[in-house]
């Protein structure tokens, strides 16, 4: 079987890899538009405060480790078009064919029509490129302010690296800190804690125009500020042309089956293009985090050698460390549930992460989402000072499989006075919860 990826990001790599380890005689051939294979785009902020010592330490394998597993890597080259009929990608270097295509093109920036965009100075986050050109103008200029536009992951990641960076950093948003995954009450308690470091935050206007070039200021509705450095960090969008032109079902991402095939039985999408089912609402949705792409990766290789796997819905579970402060979320959000008419009970609780009698405890808030129908647990937000990831991924596995309201009141869970209290806040939060049931 000649099987062809188009896409050397995290779900075209990991696919090359999970295929390689189901078929050892398989000709598996990589195309993709950057000169390595897969790296880490979630470590870029983390290089750029220097957490993360250097750009190469991201990359997760060299690309003679793709060479020792035979798989065929065309880099620095360009899918131009997918002709179906003749089962051939066109690329920039000539055509490929293939017996089964997988397009893992991924997702770009999204840059809105703000006047001055194009102007030294401004940037995305998103590439290795992205942090080279971040770095070098750091280095030559030595910028004093930035201004980071948008309040998702990247921006805020980004805006944390900026001010460990010693730089004033001032963010602008329309609503609240992190809307895809916090509402408006656990969002405050990141707000504080961000301001708290230094970083100041613009609600509800809009970036109208970028001054100078290089930057010297921006307008922020009816206010100019000084700022010498712009991150746009207003989310990303699937990369969707190549298989539109070819054909195939597209909406906001390419629309895929539960097994991750496209409307052509040979071609398979995966990763930040692929638009799959929401578990909570059923409706469909994109993903667009690694850990999702990864499982996409590993159920495709799985179908294209005729496992019939089927890829669970998301509830994009996610998790982020901002200064010292951890936050953990998935699922659906208690204002997004009213948007969507799913009616819930919230359970909430702020706590300490250790006993009251033994020192270092740090608070911590825990807030349960509960669909009223059924008693199952559908979405859950926790920031705290310490082991956000243990409760947050417990709360996922427990969702997965279908955890009701009373399974996490009256679940077993652990304690240590150096760990976590004899009554966990996840427990409390969830007995608050069922008395509104009750």
């Amino acid at each position: 079987m000649r099987i062809v990826v188009i896409g050397s990001g995290t779900a075209g790599s990991n696919f090359a890899l999970f295929a390689r380890k189901l078929d050892r005689k398989a000709e598996i051939i990589v195309i993709g538009k950057e000169k390595t294979m897969q790296y880490s785009p979630c470590a870029l902020p983390f290089v750029l405060s220097g957490k993360i010592p250097k750009l190469e330490n991201i990359i997760v394998f060299p690309n003679d480790f793709y060479e020792k597993q035979k798989i065929q890597m065309m880099l620095e080259t360009e899918a131009k078009e997918i002709d179906r009929e003749r089962k051939v990608v066109v690329t920039d270097k000539g055509e490929v064919p293939y017996d089964k295509l997988i397009i893992a093109t991924g997702s770009k920036a999204f840059v809105p029509p703000i006047k001055g965009v194009e102007s030294e100075g401004v940037f995305t986050l998103k590439t290795l490129e992205d942090v080279k050109k971040i770095q070098a103008y750091i280095e030559k200029r030595n910028p004093k302010k930035a201004i980071i536009i948008g309040a998702g992951l990247i921006g805020l990641e980004g805006a944390v690296a900026f001010r460990e960076l010693g730089m004033e950093v001032v963010v602008v948003l329309r609503d609240h800190l992190l809307p895809r995954m916090l509402d408006k009450d656990t969002a405050s308690i990141v707000q504080s804690h961000l301001e708290e470091k230094g970083i100041e935050f613009k609600f509800g206007v809009a970036v109208s125009e970028i001054l100078g070039n290089p930057v010297t200021a921006v307008k922020v509705g009816e206010e100019k500020i000084e700022a010498d450095l712009v991150l746009i960090a207003t989310g990303v969008r699937a990369n969707v042309e190549l298989a539109q032109r070819a054909g195939l079902e597209v909406n906001r991402g390419i629309v895929v089956d539960e097994y991750l095939r496209t409307s052509d039985p040979d071609i398979y999408a995966i990763g930040d293009c692929a638009e799959v089912f929401d578990a909570v609402t059923g409706k469909r949705t994109l993903s667009q985090l690694g850990t999702t792409a990864v499982r996409m990766a590993k159920v495709a290789a799985e179908n294209v050698f005729g496992k019939n796997v089927k890829f669970r819905p998301v509830f994009n579970t996610a998790i982020t460390e901002l200064f010292d402060l951890e936050i953990g979320t998935f699922g659906i959000t208690e204002e997004r549930a009213k948007k969507e008419g799913v009616d819930v009970v919230v359970g909430k609780f702020k706590g300490s992460t250790r006993p009251e009698y033994y020192p270092g405890g740090k608070p911590i808030t825990v807030k349960l989402i509960f669909r009223r129908e059924d008693r199952k647990l559908v979405g859950a937000q926790i920031v705290g000072g310490e082991r956000v990831w243990g409760r947050i991924m417990a709360l996922s596995f427990a969702a997965q499989k279908g955890a009701t309201v009373e399974d996490i009141a009256y679940g077993e869970t652990a304690y240590a006075p150096p760990i976590s209290p004899t009554i966990d806040p996840i427990t409390v939060a969830a007995e608050m919860a069922l008395r509104k049931f009750k």
